[in-house]
């Protein structure tokens, strides 16, 4: 007889009981992520290339508090004076980061309302997620969105808001906890691509612009080429890339945009270009998005 089996709140064995610690991390990912099974999460060469291959894990965040924010669940009273509880409310939390001034600059330009999914890890280092319908494990689907106030008086460590909107009840029903042999916060960081400051420095003209970059809140990268660049989206051009890319002084580079073999960007065209160092598959450096709109 399996010990665990019976439904009671610690079963029969104690052995068998993990209990609810407090979330001290959260891992939000692209809504793409999951896993297969328990084991492939429990797997770090699985996070690992979805770290710096796939792109769709972003760095684990360190919480120094936060509230929930969830509404009280309905309850009416019938006619008979029997109450029942009418609704069940997602959750809902303003998470309180742990954070540098680099890291949440880039989270208020990340972060504005998209769809995500996180996991959560709790105080013994085990992850929390949710099962799909296939019986895989991924991270609860959230609305994130980071806004701020500017600086604050005195608590300090309570500047760094997140707003995070779960968007299924029916997801923590489904939760699911993890234990790992590693430490996510620790493993997953290390294996982040180093992060680079991308700008505009000039207008676009005849397809042609300067942009600086440097390492985050550092020094001017140096030794971009034209391979190292990336174009993200764009308004339904054939083939846009960075043709050319001439180094300046500073971490400015010039960059040639085409829209297809050799014809550059014209008026009315944009792309959303990236930075991206690639050693074989895995990134190395990585560069926030900027907007590039052809006017002339």
């Amino acid at each position: 007889m399996n010990v665990c089996n019976p439904f009671l709140p610690q079963g029969i064995n104690a052995a068998c009981l993990q209990d609810v610690k407090e979330i001290k991390n959260v891992i939000p990912t692209m809504t793409s992520v999951s896993f297969a099974n328990t084991l492939a999460a429990a797997t770090l060469s699985t996070w690992k290339t979805k770290v710096q291959t796939d792109l769709t894990v972003f760095a684990p965040m360190g919480l120094n508090d936060f509230e929930n924010t969830t509404d009280d669940p309905a309850i009416s009273t019938m006619n008979s004076t029997r109450k029942v509880v009418t609704n069940k409310p997602i959750p809902s939390y303003v998470m309180y980061l742990a954070s540098n001034f680099c890291d949440y600059k880039d989270m208020l330009a990340a972060f504005q309302g998209g769809n995500y999914r996180m996991f959560l890890v709790d105080g013994d280092g085990n992850l929390i997620g949710t099962r799909n319908t296939t019986g895989g494990v991924q991270g609860f689907s959230c609305q994130m969105t980071a806004v701020t106030k500017g600086p604050l008086k005195g608590d300090i460590q309570n500047s760094f808001k997140v707003y995070v909107n779960f968007q299924s009840y029916e997801e923590w029903e489904n939760a699911c906890i993890v234990g790992l042999n590693w430490n996510p916060t620790v493993e997953l960081t290390s294996y982040m691509p180093v992060g680079l400051n991308l700008y505009p420095s000039s207008a676009i003209t005849a397809g042609s612009i300067v942009v600086t970059v440097s390492k985050r809140c550092g020094d001017a990268h140096t030794g971009l080429a034209a391979v190292d660049w990336e174009v993200v989206e764009s308004s339904q051009l054939v083939t846009p890339k960075v043709a050319t890319c001439t180094p300046g002084a500073n971490g400015s580079y010039t960059l040639a945009l085409t829209k297809d073999t050799s014809t550059p960007l014209a008026a009315g065209d944009m792309v959303v270009l990236r930075a991206k160092v690639l050693a074989s598959t895995v990134t190395t450096y990585l560069s926030n998005r900027i907007v590039i709109n052809a006017l002339a």
